[in-house]
């Protein structure tokens, strides 16, 4: 079941078609011309509620509206006794967060949350390296996220424009790129930063660009340069990690590859054979193409009855950070 038919709910509905342990059995869009979108002949509802009054069985609701409705529709499902997959951000206030983690106790039900980038083949090697501290201790971070968003993005769906419901780049584009960071890296602290706008000709109720220096957990520096305007395309979206034993860099647009790395003992560069792609959005590209990977592990872990590999509690301390970020620069705005 799909709450939300736009670009990322058509696409859940093309891979539910090609896994044969799911079945797609209907869909909720407030716009029923998306209707045209799913070609599976299944029932289409114009709301959560009614869907939810149909009493239609389903074992999982797979939320894809826009950002800042994550938590009520994830709320109001697990409410109803559904698992849940919510697409990133799981929302825009940490508070909100907390609100879907006490629903999901309560329910006895799963959220998963969805950030596909781990798994790229690049993302689990790194996660390994990092895991066996063959970096010795990480000295410094950097993280460059350069993207493009123009107009016709914006327009085609207004609510990516505000703050309350799209929140802005880092809840978009780059929360992707920071749950990697912590994934890696650990929880982040002493948090600073300084949000500016670099294509103004864009009406948005936030700032397109930002510098965030941070602590990593050991006491190493780290930073976070990001804008959405770059001119025309995406240029890179890379890490690189500078620690005592070992340095490397993953990059591309989507740090889908490994673009150097120099340990200090005898070690063999892997070569990935399979590229990750990213996701083609008509006239714009996403990040890593690796939802087919993520519904297959949501399938594995409701059937073996496992814990979400990427939960709530993951989600929350991506949050945190931005919303720390965030408060930083706007104080600083005064």
């Amino acid at each position: 079941m799909i709450v939300g038919v736009g670009n990322i709910g058509e696409k859940y509905a093309y891979l539910l078609k090609n896994i044969a342990q799911a079945e797609l059995v209907a869909a909720v869009d407030i716009d029923f011309s998306k209707r045209k979108r799913i070609q599976n002949l299944i029932p289409f509802f114009t709301s959560l509620e009614d869907f939810l009054h149909a009493k239609i069985p389903a074992d999982v609701v797979c939320i894809c509206t826009p950002n800042g409705l994550h938590p009520h529709h994830t709320i109001k499902c697990l409410n109803m006794g559904y698992h849940v997959i919510c697409e990133k951000p799981v929302a825009i206030h940490s508070e909100d967060v907390i609100k879907m983690i006490e629903a999901e106790r309560i329910s006895g039900k799963k959220v998963f949350a969805v950030m596909q980038n781990r798994y790229s083949p690049v993302a689990i090697w790194l996660k390994k390296l990092l895991d066996s501290q063959r970096l010795g201790e990480l000295k410094f971070l950097q993280i460059n996220c350069f993207w493009n968003r123009n107009e016709r993005y914006y327009s085609d769906a207004p609510w990516r424009a505000t703050k309350a419901i799209g929140g802005g780049p880092l809840y978009s584009q780059f929360s992707h790129f920071i749950d990697l960071m912590i994934w890696c890296c650990g929880t982040m602290y002493n948090i600073e930063s300084e949000f500016f706008t670099l294509n103004p000709s864009l009406k948005t109720e936030f700032e397109d660009s930002g510098i965030i220096r941070f602590d990593l957990p050991n006491g190493g520096k780290g930073i976070f340069n990001f804008t959405n305007a770059a001119f025309e395309h995406n240029i890179e979206s890379s890490l690189t990690i500078i620690g005592t034993s070992g340095n490397v860099k993953v990059g591309g647009q989507y740090m889908e590859k490994l673009e150097f790395v120099n340990l200090d003992e005898n070690f063999e560069i892997p070569v990935f054979e399979q590229i990750t792609q990213a996701n083609h959005y008509q006239y714009f590209r996403g990040s890593a193409d690796k939802h087919d990977v993520f519904l297959q592990k949501v399938i594995d872990c409701l059937t073996q009855d496992l814990n979400p590999e990427i939960g709530l509690e993951d989600e929350l301390k991506v949050i945190q950070f931005i919303e720390k970020a965030i408060i930083y620069a706007e104080s600083k705005s005064y």
